[in-house]
């Protein structure tokens, strides 16, 4: 096995952990959103509606942030040397597009614990 195979394994690897790893913070995320949806069924507070829209926007802003990150790493395919290189900008893309989601289900997971919902 050469070293850049290899390389790329472990990104790969790392990048499959990656999305284990957002998953008890989005879970976190979903409970509180959920708690307080049921909690203001039929009448909700304007603090709920706040917290519809964030979401929402928030959303919108990791897929859109994630597409162009991922876009940009992208550009370079053409360039690959070899099937491992375009690979590894696969892996990259995949990478970049995954941030801006992580960085926000963390934040999101911190702040509404904290809130206490």
């Amino acid at each position: 096995m050469t070293p850049k195979l290899f390389e790329l394994w472990r990104r790969q690897a790392a990048l499959a952990g990656g999305f284990a790893a957002m998953g008890p913070f989005a879970g976190v995320v979903m409970a509180h959103r959920v708690t307080q949806m049921v909690q203001e069924a039929g009448s909700p507070s304007a603090a709920g509606l706040a917290e519809a829209q964030r979401m929402v926007a928030e959303k919108l802003s990791a897929a859109f942030e994630g597409g162009l990150a991922a876009t940009k790493v992208m550009t370079a395919m053409a360039g690959a040397q070899d099937p491992i290189a375009a690979a590894g900008l696969m892996v990259a893309a995949s990478e970049a597009a995954m941030r801006p989601a992580s960085r926000m289900v963390r934040a999101n997971a911190r702040r509404l614990s904290r809130k206490g919902l």
